[in-house]
């Protein structure tokens, strides 16, 4: 933060205080020309010295702003800043922030200036994130009767948040913010939920200036993040506990959506790859009405230990992926190892009982909770979709 951003915005973050237990950095009040930079120079040496003087302790409150501000100025935090900035601002802040030099400015400036707007970014952020992997993550289909043409707008978030109360048992306010989220390459119009509630009441010990200790009452805040995907008819939800996910996402389909969970119960997606690993083969279904003559994995996507690190293998349609991957990466091969598979393309040729047309159909498991069959939801394509994805997997 000291090194990159425009001297102004880093010195405005670095003298922020939100704890009594903070120390004061006593930082100059007053910086330098920005266009000067032997002087610019000379101040971002000075704060380094300042800070030297502290423990890493004491500089833990700051070290962990900067890195919150870091992480929505690069890649792709700085796009979902944007996405939550273009539906919350007003002309005259949205003419602000634009005005700042690069993505780490405009990321302080959010910070500094409309602190919620920013923790919305984050929310947003994160629930990108946890779209793709992570424990903390369920997706569910709800079969609606009809479909029902929703945004933002059209929800009630007032009755959200007293029915998500009511189902979590919560003893503080809840709060619910809905937005709506713009197609992507990788995601259709969605709108996200931000749901803000306390935890269950909890207390540290505190040890005092003055040697003396003491205990401190309070109530964490948790949040889950909903995301609804009209065209697909599901419901995604990052929450930290599995119970949370569930009635957060009922309450939604109730209050929402209208939908009586009681004859029709959400359905929790999940797909079972590890079959993948002794075997990229596939055997041919038999399907009441339809007649399968190829079924065969084309793409296939692994992580290897981390999820920043991939591994992709594609082949033709005429190729047999199971005797390339062994031809070229050996028998006992990486598939066997990896973490975990992110990405599973099939091509299924097909034709229905009586008729001799020959159709297609490309089928992708994104992971373990994501497939595009979903959005369009026939009864041939329901029937492909948990047959030949797994061929008997949950």
């Amino acid at each position: 933060m000291i090194e990159d951003a425009r001297i102004d915005l880093a010195r405005a973050v670095l003298a922020i205080r939100e704890g009594e237990n903070e120390p004061e950095f006593n930082l100059p009040e007053d910086t330098p020309n920005h266009s000067d930079e032997e002087s610019v120079t000379e101040f971002r040496q000075e704060i380094i010295g300042i800070l030297s003087d502290f423990d890493l302790d004491e500089l833990r409150p700051a070290e962990q702003r900067c890195r919150r501000i870091r992480a929505l100025a690069d890649s792709k935090g700085i796009s979902s800043l944007t996405t939550i900035v273009d539906k919350q601002f007003t002309e005259e802040q949205a003419q602000e922030i634009v005005s700042q030099p690069d993505p780490l400015c405009r990321s302080i400036w959010a910070f500094l200036n409309t602190r919620q707007t920013f923790e919305d970014a984050e929310s947003f952020h994160f629930a990108r994130q946890f779209r793709d992997h992570g424990k903390m993550y369920d997706a569910f289909e709800v079969e609606l009767d009809k479909a029902i043409n929703l945004d933002a707008n059209a929800v009630d978030e007032t009755a959200l948040a007293s029915k998500i109360t009511e189902v979590l048992e919560l003893k503080t306010i809840c709060t619910v913010k809905a937005l709506d989220l713009p197609s992507t390459e990788a995601h259709p119009t969605s709108i996200m939920l931000i749901v803000r509630h306390g935890g269950p009441l909890s207390s540290v010990h505190d040890h005092r200036d003055d040697g003396r200790r003491g205990t401190i009452y309070f109530r964490p805040p948790n949040e889950a993040t909903l995301i609804y995907t009209p065209s697909k008819r599901q419901i995604e939800i990052c929450a930290d506990s599995p119970v949370v996910r569930q009635k957060v996402g009922d309450a939604f389909a109730e209050v929402t959506l209208e939908h009586d969970i009681s004859q029709k119960p959400l359905t929790w997606k999940r797909y079972n790859l590890s079959r993948f690993r002794t075997s990229l083969a596939l055997s041919i279904p038999k399907i009441e009405g339809v007649e399968i003559q190829v079924a065969r994995v084309l793409e296939v996507e692994i992580r290897l230990g981390h999820w920043s690190r991939k591994l992709v293998l594609k082949v033709a349609i005429d190729d047999d992926i199971q005797e390339i991957a062994t031809r070229y990466l050996g028998r006992g091969n990486i598939f066997r190892r990896a973490a975990s598979f992110s990405r599973i393309g099939i091509a299924v040729k097909y034709n229905r009982a009586g008729n001799a047309k020959e159709r297609s159909l490309n089928i992708t498991v994104s992971g373990a909770k994501s497939c595009n069959l979903r959005a369009t939801r026939t009864p041939t394509n329901a029937a492909l979709d948990l047959r030949c994805c797994t061929n008997g997997g949950s």
